[in-house]
C-alpha cells in the first residue's frame, strides 16, 4: 500500500470502504511519524534508558519522575525520603519499592508518549537490574542482632561483690 499525503485522503478512503480501519490506523500512524520527522521534532524526547538508570540510582528521591515530567510523583517521593528518618526509615523502604516498580513497568512520560530508545536495550537493562538485585539479595549476610551473653562463674561474682563492697 502506498503512503498517503494527508489525513483528509485517508478519511475519504475509509468512508468509501477502500481501506479497513486497521489499515487506516496504520497509515495514520505512518503519516504522523513522517510529519514529526519532517518538522524536526521527535515523538518523545525522553529516553527510556536514562529513565531506568535514574530510577535505579536516584529513584528514592524521585529524579526519574522529574525527568519524565511527573512533578507531583517526584515531589512525593522526595518528601517521603527526606522525612523517612522521622519514621524509622519506613517511607524510604516504600519509595525504594515504588521506584523499582516504576523502573520495571513504566514506559511512558507524563504526556502519554512511549519513551524513546532501543526497546531491546531497555528490556536488557531491566533484566540486568533484576539480576543485580537478586544477586545482592542472595549474597547478603544477615547480621545476627542478638547480644552475646556469657555465663558468669563464681570467681567473677566474688570479684564483683568485692568491688561493690569497697
Amino acid at each position: 500500500m502506498t503512503d498517503f499525503v494527508s489525513l483528509e485522503t485517508l478519511d475519504k478512503l475509509l468512508e468509501e470502504g477502500k481501506i479497513s480501519s486497521a489499515e487506516y490506523e496504520e497509515q495514520k500512524r505512518i503519516l504522523f511519524r513522517r510529519t514529526l520527522r519532517e518538522s524536526g521534532e521527535r515523538e518523545n524526547p525522553k529516553n527510556g534508558l536514562i529513565y531506568i538508570l535514574l530510577a535505579f540510582f536516584l529513584g528514592t528521591i524521585g529524579v526519574h519522575n522529574f525527568y519524565a515530567g511527573f512533578l507531583k510523583r517526584g515531589l512525593i517521593q522526595l518528601f517521603l525520603t527526606v522525612m523517612s528518618p522521622l519514621f524509622l526509615f519506613l517511607p524510604l523502604m516504600f519509595t525504594s519499592v515504588w521506584a523499582l516498580l516504576e523502573l520495571l513497568f513504566k514506559n511512558t512520560s507524563s504526556d502519554g508518549h512511549i519513551m524513546s530508545g532501543n526497546r531491546k536495550a531497555i528490556w536488557g537493562l531491566r533484566i540486568v537490574v533484576i539480576a543485580v538485585l537478586v544477586f545482592v539479595g542472595l549474597h547478603t549476610e544477615y547480621t545476627d542482632m542478638s547480644l552475646p551473653i556469657e555465663e558468669i562463674n563464681e570467681d567473677d561474682l566474688s570479684v564483683v561483690s568485692e568491688i561493690m563492697d569497697s
